[in-house]
């Protein structure tokens, strides 16, 4: 037999999916997850100057946990490929479609079900903070950043999907620029030039030869190509003398922005070993620039810190019996994307687990959606999680 409590998440999942929350235009799913926050009890629901909505339940000196829930959405994408109404809160077979449904809004909806069930039944010693947080999709943290520095969590939980298991850590992520300088000539004298396209060429195909380190949980290092240009573009009859590629890796704990960048110039030194000239180069990261609805302004590297919680440290104890008494598999997994945990494991070194409803690949995807029976699954287990880490 179906709860109140299932009625309610059910229903605020699916007025979340119904309203549009793309990065930056967030403004209507967060003053519902504000409203959806008072109406559960919370002690205290506000917005931030990012556009966060906050929802802190309880109020004593015991720890204070952190669940954090970004509440954007990537662009629509792929409509032709939809088979129901991205925004029409379409429930069908036991499944609730919705373009962001399943990263994250259904685990928002669960979260603020589940930790003002914990508040309502006094299993709150100390504090939890519920953020449907802005512009993830932009840059992993950045938005956050203000919540953790204010609220000084003791154990975060980040709740992307992951079938309601229990998460211990993700590979970093960054997005590197790589600019090579040549000398443009016209091609029918192409050896008083210094071709930046083939240089660029040269330096992908090494960069495809190194040997990444693998490590035994989150698995091997990447470095990608995912976009080549030169200039001018479209050339007549010129060599061009300026060429672009910008690398995304997704690496291992330990790397820095010095280390990964370093790949890429060491590649460029072995593929121009034997070039009789070479070529300037120049390697970094990638500027992310965004707005919030707010109106606040974010510029950071896009470099995302990876992070692993042990699986004998005090948080990820605590919540595996946490999920155990709500029924889950305590087991620990991983993420294979990036998530807030950047900021708040990564770079602050902060006791940071994973817990989220649906299935990960699933985000991102035509016709995305979470199960009915994860929804009802993520309210058990972040009342547990309350309970136990709080």
């Amino acid at each position: 037999m179906s709860t109140s409590v299932d009625t309610d998440v059910i229903e605020l999942a699916r007025l979340l999916a119904m309203t549009r929350s793309e990065s930056g235009s967030e403004e209507a799913a967060v003053r519902l997850a504000v409203t959806a926050m008072e109406d559960a009890g919370f002690d205290e629901v506000r917005i931030d100057a990012a556009g966060n909505a906050i929802g802190i339940a309880g109020m004593g000196d015991g720890p204070r946990l952190l669940i954090d829930g970004h509440i954007d959405s990537i662009p629509l994408h792929s409509i032709d490929r939809w088979t129901v109404d991205p925004f029409g809160g379409l429930i069908r077979d036991g499944r609730l479609y919705g373009l962001g449904i399943c990263d994250q809004k259904g685990s928002i909806a669960a979260a603020i079900q589940g930790v003002g069930s914990a508040l309502r039944t006094g299993r709150i010693r100390g504090q939890v903070a519920v953020v449907a947080s802005v512009c993830e999709e932009a840059m992993e943290g950045q938005a956050l950043a203000g919540v953790v520095e204010t609220f000084r969590p003791d154990v975060v939980v980040t709740s992307e999907p992951n079938d309601t298991r229990l998460g211990i850590g993700q590979r970093g992520r960054a997005k590197v620029s790589v600019r090579v300088t040549g000398r443009a000539c016209h091609a029918g004298h192409a050896r008083e030039g210094l071709n930046a396209a083939e240089a660029l060429a040269a330096l992908v195909v090494e960069a495809g030869r190194i040997t990444h380190p693998t490590h035994p949980k989150l698995g091997r290092r990447d470095l990608t190509c995912i976009d080549l240009a030169s200039r001018p573009y479209p050339s007549v009859s010129t060599v061009p003398g300026y060429a672009e590629a910008r690398f995304d890796c997704r690496f291992l704990p330990g790397e820095t922005p010095e280390s990964v960048c370093e790949l890429l110039t060491d590649a460029a030194t072995r593929a121009w070993a034997s070039w009789p000239e070479q070529p300037a180069l120049q390697v970094g990261l990638v500027d992310a620039t965004f707005s919030t609805w707010t109106g606040a302004t974010f510029d950071a590297p896009e470099f995302c810190h990876a992070w692993w919680t042990h699986e004998s440290s005090d948080a990820v104890v605590k919540a595996a019996a946490a999920l155990t008494e709500a029924g889950l598999d305590p087991t620990p997994t991983h993420y294979s994307f990036c998530t807030n945990g950047s900021l708040t494991a990564g770079l602050l070194g902060i006791p940071t687990i994973g817990f989220g409803v649906g299935l990960e690949h699933i985000a991102h995807q035509v016709d995305e959606h979470i199960t009915l029976e994860s929804l009802v699954n993520g309210v058990a287990g972040y009342r547990a999680l309350a309970a136990h880490l709080a």
